[in-house]
């Protein structure tokens, strides 16, 4: 079977660096599938990266090794790190903790620190994306184990992806992403915003810079064009959304920035 290798990075597409990744990879196996997730993580926000790599990481192929390169500490000391999972996905990337919660979701194992005398000398001291982690994915989808490239640690860093809080009849959430139609993805769950009101229901979003009344819908047309929205996106989670508006644009809301919904019921 083909091995799959699913690419997430903050790298966008501009420059050469997502294609010297896969030059590398390909290398070593020239019929490997790589995915591209997206190359447009918010720069060095390893708390975007987190959220989005939970959101996907179900639905890859059982055994999909995920190549993570979201690294504001590259060559700073920090250490590259392979994380095994029970359903026999395997992470790569900087031990900065962002990788954990999609791994624990699919029943974190071992974690390995990557012992670079096993690879090829690095060309660059910024550039471990293609000069570290690319190498251990090619050796991986030859045949490597994370055993013969890493040493297994129980030390490694984690973080935790923040939680909506419930005051009464409103909920506070975070920003956690922004898509290219400008919804805002946050990290607030359908059944988290049930216990303060239902669909169908009409509810105020309160921001920074100022405030809207929409209602909690199944579909973005359910509305007028024009009109904000609260919805199930994709992801699972609850946007923020305009129909075919831009709900970041509107509001001026970034990645981690906090929302207040409220119930008008």
């Amino acid at each position: 079977m083909r091995p799959f290798i699913a690419l997430i990075t903050d790298y966008g597409v501009k420059d050469p660096y997502v294609a010297q990744i896969k030059a590398v990879i390909l290398r070593y196996r020239d019929d490997t599938v790589i995915i591209d997730v997206t190359h447009e993580v918010e720069a060095f926000n390893e708390l975007e990266a987190a959220f989005l790599l939970k959101t996907y990481v179900g639905h890859m192929p059982p055994g999909t090794i995920h190549l993570c390169v979201i690294d504001p500490g590259v060559g700073a000391g920090r250490r590259g790190i392979i994380l095994s999972t029970r359903r026999g996905d395997i992470f790569i990337g900087p031990d900065t903790g962002f990788m954990v919660p999609a791994a624990e979701e699919l029943r974190l194992d071992k974690a390995y620190i990557i012992d670079e005398s096993k690879l090829p000398p690095r060309r660059s001291e910024t550039f471990h994306g293609r000069d570290v982690f690319a190498h251990v994915a090619g050796l991986l989808v030859s045949g490597r184990s994370p055993e013969d490239i890493g040493i297994e640690t129980e030390n490694y860093s984690s973080i935790s992806i923040p939680q909506p809080e419930i005051i009464g009849k409103r909920v506070e959430a975070i920003v956690m992403h922004v898509d290219r139609f400008g919804n805002l993805v946050t990290n607030l769950s359908p059944s988290m915003l049930e216990r303060v009101g239902g669909l169908g229901d009409s509810f105020r979003v309160r921001y920074h810079s100022g405030e809207v009344s929409c209602r909690w819908v199944k579909a973005y047309g359910m509305v007028g064009v024009g009109e904000p929205l609260l919805v199930e996106g994709g992801t699972g989670y609850i946007e923020f959304s305009v129909n075919r508006g831009d709900a970041a644009k509107l509001t001026g809301l970034k990645p981690g920035d906090r929302i207040v919904i409220e119930s008008e019921s």
